[in-house]
């Protein structure tokens, strides 16, 4: 039988809050927006006005194929659409895709596509764009990993294209929805050579002007398919790099919105009636990155000893202050896919003599030296690594830490030269773009220079088992394999916390952290 998604009309997004309810469906938070006007339900979006938002980290490009996620994820939607995109509850949903179909083999995916969508310039979106789209990614992105099943793309016709897969793909619409699937131009990437200064999409927004470690200056896209989107006519993202500033700034009304990285300044902005906050639950996380491949740490004894000796939520209550939870590696609203609590919550129960044994078998009883790199911008990080070097040192490892600017830290973790990093990742809609392309050994990235054939073994099983019963046990013991031979330390899931103007109507968060939500955005008042 084949498997057939159809969808009607445009998919349109809703300029309201996300509630309280909707935001515990999709994986329990404590609030959703905290205060929520009865009255904004009924008003009609009103176009026009400027909105400027703001944040402590600047894009190190904007080509959403030769970019690391991590650095340019959350502007991608703004000016980039995908085939597929998931929403708040983590459905895929039709973007610039209008329906699939599954071949009865599972090895040929059948995309029909909108017509009349537009790139930025103009020209139109076909099948051969897509089709370009994938082929570069396969060439030159790093992340191609998320498509290692897929053999080919080929157009069916103008308004169509297939995806043929080598075996089949359990995670392909995630991939599709994913940090990396967004759609470029063939054209655009001829006239320009890459799109990091370009940005030449089908998105919401246009890229006007970028000062870059200042500001971003986007336009309204007149040509956008979803009709009467974006209302703003423009959207400034303003780099402020001390978070303190910009909570000056939202209480002096300077900005409409900031993404709050540093979780303590959620109680300092409350109260403020002037301001609506924002918090929901994410998929991503932050976790100890491990190099496997450097002296002690080379030996799963030590791993597990780091991991038994890291107390998590005390990490948790110092660097979210509080704001977050303890999740399994299918981490917080994934929970279809979450190990029982009672059998992840065991690997965190900290047992410093176990971890001493540990380390006294592998031959460290009196303990090594290990740099510990923080990015000094990344809040959860600066103040989570002293809390993890002091837990360490109850076992003898010094763990010095190490401050190095975001672009540089970037190039020494893909270059894998470092011994321990924090660090923290947006989330992922499917465990197979969860895990795989972080640790597989070959046709993944791997994060952490390790090999553990299981569990590549499970990792490709899970990727070409499409009964979700079955894939469901295949990612338990994944899960397990990875409690047990500790590529990275999962810490915690922090919760992502936004403010705006009381002013700003229809902000949507995303679990993802992907922002999508700023194509529905509007000014109650200029």
């Amino acid at each position: 039988m084949t498997t057939d998604h159809e969808h009607t009309g445009p998919t349109r997004l809703s300029p309201t809050r996300l509630s309280r309810r909707h935001v515990l469906k999709i994986g329990g938070a404590t609030l959703g927006a905290l205060s929520v006007g009865t009255r904004a339900w009924a008003q009609a979006p009103k176009p026009g006005g400027s909105f400027i938002s703001a944040q402590s980290t600047e894009a190190t490009g904007l080509d959403p194929q030769l970019v690391p996620a991590f650095s340019r994820s959350r502007r991608s939607p703004m000016m980039y659409n995908q085939l597929v995109r998931y929403d708040g509850d983590m459905n895929p949903v039709p973007e610039l895709a209008e329906s699939w179909q599954i071949s009865p083999d599972g090895l040929q995916w059948t995309f029909k596509l909108r017509q009349g969508v537009k790139f930025h310039d103009g020209q139109e979106m076909t099948s051969a764009d897509v089709k370009f789209t994938f082929d570069r990614l396969f060439e030159k992105s790093p992340g191609k990993s998320d498509f290692v099943a897929v053999d080919k793309v080929e157009p069916d016709g103008r308004y169509a294209v297939k995806f043929l897969t080598k075996e089949p793909f359990a995670g392909l619409l995630a991939a599709l929805g994913g940090f990396w699937g967004f759609i470029i131009s063939e054209a655009g990437i001829k006239k320009h050579g890459d799109l990091n200064k370009a940005a030449l999409g089908t998105g919401p927004f246009m890229l006007e002007d970028w000062k870059v470690e200042q500001q971003m200056v986007l336009k309204k896209n007149p040509s956008y398919f979803r009709k009467g989107l974006p209302y703003v006519d423009q959207l400034t993202l303003r780099v402020i790099p001390d978070e303190a500033n910009i909570v000056a700034a939202l209480r002096t009304g300077q900005i409409h919105h900031a993404f709050i990285e540093d979780n303590k300044n959620f109680n300092l902005l409350k109260e403020e009636k002037t301001l609506t906050g924002y918090r929901s639950s994410r998929l991503g996380y932050d976790y100890l990155n491990i190099n496997a491949s450097r002296g002690p740490l080379k030996d799963v004894r030590v791993r597990q000893a780091i991991s038994w000796t890291i107390d998590r939520s005390q990490v948790m209550r110092v660097a979210a202050s509080g704001f977050g939870r303890l999740t399994a590696p299918a981490t917080a609203p994934m929970k279809q896919w979450q190990l029982p609590e009672d059998q992840w919550m065991r690997y965190y129960k900290p047992d410093v003599d176990k971890a001493k044994k540990l380390m006294a078998d592998a031959g460290f009883a009196s303990g090594f030296t290990v740099k510990l790199c923080v990015i000094p911008t990344f809040p959860t990080m600066v103040s989570g690594a002293p809390v993890v070097a002091a837990q360490l040192k109850r076992i003898g490892i010094t763990a010095e830490i190490e401050n190095v600017e975001y672009a540089v830290w970037i190039k020494r973790w893909l270059a894998k030269d470092f011994d321990m990093t924090m660090n923290t990742t947006p989330g992922y809609a499917d465990p197979d773009t969860a895990f795989f392309r972080a640790l597989h050994s070959t046709k993944g990235q791997n994060w952490n220079s390790w090999s553990v054939p299981e569990l590549d073994a499970l990792m490709e099983e899970g990727r070409r088992t499409m009964d979700q019963k079955k894939r469901k046990e295949i990612y338990d013991r994944v899960q397990i394999l990875i409690l047990e031979n500790v590529p990275h330390l999962w810490l915690f899931s922090a919760e992502t916390i936004d403010f705006t103007q009381a002013s700003v109507k229809g902000f949507k968060q995303h679990p993802t952290t992907l922002l999508y939500g700023f194509e529905g955005v509007w000014l109650d008042k200029a």
